[in-house]
């Protein structure tokens, strides 16, 4: 406990106090005044009395370990009439003495003692406060350290690790053959390492400090502190490495392949929150219909923005569409033939293909088509070798068998199909104007409602007048 004092008082930077605190002969003096008479003869315990001689407060110094570098202090105080209450020790000036520490703190931040002595109706409130009981606190806080340290225990006797002269990491002890990892040492920092090479964990020092800072690749970080035997030495220590090891074993790290494994698992659940989060169809309950109406019923694919994943991941030809301006372009099936038997058939925009899907619970049909009025999007396509500019779309309004359908993963760029068009006509980001000069061109064969269009009368930026759009299509 001395050591965590000692500790404190050294890092704390010199502070520059109004009041010159002293004690001498059992009477306290700030400045040199006298403000309250103390009894220390006894170990850890403080007996402060007012200067005329009334009994104050008596206040127990107490502390208890929970590791080598976990540790707690509190005092304990007691008033004339027996109440008892509990306060953090805390540290608000630079000494030596315990004593002047304690009078410091009661001073400075209870107010009990002043230039003018021990105030005994700042004493009366003082234990009139009702406080967390610290002393049960810590005891929880170092029961369950000490249970923690105890399962750790149990772990590295489990596994018996060794560490041999030259690093290599053996479980089984001394006489073992199961090699897990090797240890090194270079500029102040141990290193160990799995069978697959990866970092399992590092641990630096010093050669003139005891604690060691250590990083494991779960970006976990903890201190350890065996006295001299932490401290670097310039060189390899077998016996440093065991003692690393073995912090590295008891909080559950089993080098061999359990990093990669570890590291998989993570990147398995990374995906699939990414999946969960993007607008791509995995595997849901679906059916394709290709041009000449034949009905694909199965399990539905379609990407339609990236999403990273790694080989094991990818499903050669249903999803994995990592080339120039795919997203959006194709769909997969998976499905029974006559025979009961699994195929994959895979299905592009520009045939004219149609799809449902089930997702989350909500049927969404698509189509595949061409489009015009979208110019710099084919530019786009053409510069990056994407020649194709069919895209599925979402059906979201129709009427008449007239559509309007949205682009996945672009907010605002909607598509109006009409019946008797092959292609569809692109509304996205574009000035009103611009884009409705093209679209009352594009349905010129409907003369009222093209004029209307021209004229500025709908904003096609408002899904609900893309809608009036396919109302009022060619309607006599």
């Amino acid at each position: 406990m001395k050591k965590i004092i000692l500790t404190l008082l050294i890092t704390l930077p010199l502070l520059s106090f109004g009041q010159k605190i002293k004690i001498k002969k059992g009477i306290v003096t700030f400045d040199g005044k006298e403000v309250a008479k103390l009894d220390d003869n006894t170990r850890d315990h403080y007996k402060f009395t007012t200067l005329t001689g009334d009994k104050a407060f008596d206040v127990v110094f107490k502390g208890m370990s929970a590791s080598n570098l976990e540790g707690f202090q509190w005092l304990e105080m007691t008033s004339a009439t027996g109440k008892k209450t509990e306060i953090p020790y805390e540290v608000l000036m630079t000494s030596f003495s315990v004593s002047k520490l304690i009078i410091k703190l009661l001073s400075e931040k209870y107010k009990l003692i002043t230039s003018n002595g021990i105030d005994m109706a700042k004493v009366d409130e003082f234990f009139a406060v009702e406080r967390e009981v610290l002393s049960d606190k810590y005891a929880q806080a170092v029961v369950a350290a000490k249970t923690d340290e105890a399962e750790r225990q149990k772990t590295v006797g489990k596994y018996n690790p060794f560490v041999k002269d030259d690093g290599t990491v053996l479980f089984g002890g001394s006489q073992g053959t199961n090699i897990v990892g090797r240890a090194s040492f270079y500029n102040n920092t141990y290193t160990v390492k799995d069978l697959d090479g990866i970092v399992v964990g590092t641990a630096k020092g010093c050669s003139t400090c005891t604690a060691v800072d250590a990083t494991t690749y779960t970006d976990e970080s903890f201190k350890f502190d065996y006295g001299s035997k932490t401290m670097m030495t310039g060189r390899f220590s077998r016996s440093f490495a065991q003692i690393f090891v073995e912090e590295l074993l008891g909080r559950g790290y089993t080098l061999g392949h359990e990093a990669k494994a570890y590291k998989k698992r993570l990147h398995n659940e990374r995906v699939n929150v990414a999946k969960e989060q993007s607008i791509n169809l995995y595997g849901v309950a679906g059916k394709v219909t290709d041009d000449e109406g034949k009905i694909y019923k199965g399990t539905i694919y379609a990407v339609f923005e990236k999403l990273e994943l790694d080989q094991s991941q990818q499903e050669s030809g249903i999803y994995d569409t990592n080339s120039i301006d795919n997203y959006g372009k194709f769909v997969s099936v998976k499905y029974k033939n006559e025979k009961n038997r699994d195929r994959i058939k895979k299905f592009a925009a520009k045939d004219n293909v149609t799809f449902c899907a089930d997702d989350e619970g909500i049927e969404k049909c698509f189509m595949g088509m061409k489009t015009k009025g979208n110019a710099l999007k084919k530019l786009s396509n053409a510069s990056n070798l994407g020649f194709d500019n069919s895209y599925f779309y979402e059906i979201i309004y129709e009427k008449n068998g007239h559509m309007v359908l949205s682009k996945p993963g672009e907010e605002g760029t909607y598509v109006l199909k009409f019946t008797d068009q092959k292609v569809g006509f692109m509304i996205d980001s574009r000035k009103n104007d611009k884009i409705s000069e093209k679209l009352a061109k594009f349905v010129a064969n409907c003369k009222n409602l093209s004029e209307d269009i021209n004229n500025g009368e709908f904003d096609l930026s408002n899904l609900d007048n893309l809608k009036q759009i396919v109302d009022e299509y060619c309607k006599k």
